[in-house]
């Protein structure tokens, strides 16, 4: 049985909320408007992973940048994929340098000289302006997808699923045969 326009379903809003976070789009197309879901997907993935591919691994960095994390983490999969990557990179490069994975308290100098060393050892190292234009695409992608949920959500809550078909585009078809 089809829902029609306007009746509610209470777990609508937080599914689309859900899966618009775990894939940008997936919440739109949740709701029946493919193509909108489509774009969003394309755009959000390309601007995150152009930012990955632009300053490395390293762009996702929960350590240093930590409110860039928290947008990054706003793309879902493929921001958790990014870290999770990262952390392999940090937990591998760590071991064979002999230190602890991460710091005992945030400020801890020599862990992080020690850390960033090897990292322009091994040419890892993000610098200025790269590490600024990635993690901004990477973030800024994940503020975007924070947008997109925000509208998925609403949608949802509206009852409104399935593209808008209105009398402005049935006017519209008529007027252009």
């Amino acid at each position: 049985m089809a829902r029609r326009k306007g009746q509610q379903n209470s777990f609508a809003p937080f599914v689309a909320g859900i899966l618009g976070w775990l894939v940008p789009g997936a919440g739109h197309v949740y709701l029946r408007r493919t193509v909108r879901g489509i774009i969003i997907f394309i755009c959000i993935n390309g601007l995150f992973w152009s930012g990955v591919a632009i300053g490395g691994v390293f762009t996702t960095d929960p350590l240093k940048q930590q409110w860039w994390f928290t947008a990054q983490m706003c793309t879902g999969v493929s921001g958790i994929a990014s870290w999770y990557r990262q952390e392999q990179y940090r937990k591998t490069i760590t071991k064979q340098i002999g230190i602890s994975p991460r710091p005992r308290w945030a400020n801890d100098k020599q862990w992080w000289d020690e850390y960033e060393r090897e990292l322009v050892k091994r040419r890892l190292m993000l610098v200025y302006p790269t590490d600024v234009v990635a993690r901004a695409y990477a973030g800024i992608a994940g503020m975007l997808n924070l947008l997109c949920i925000f509208d998925a959500v609403v949608l949802a809550m509206l009852g409104h699923f399935g593209e808008r078909i209105g009398k402005d585009t049935e006017s519209s078809k008529e007027n252009s045969q």
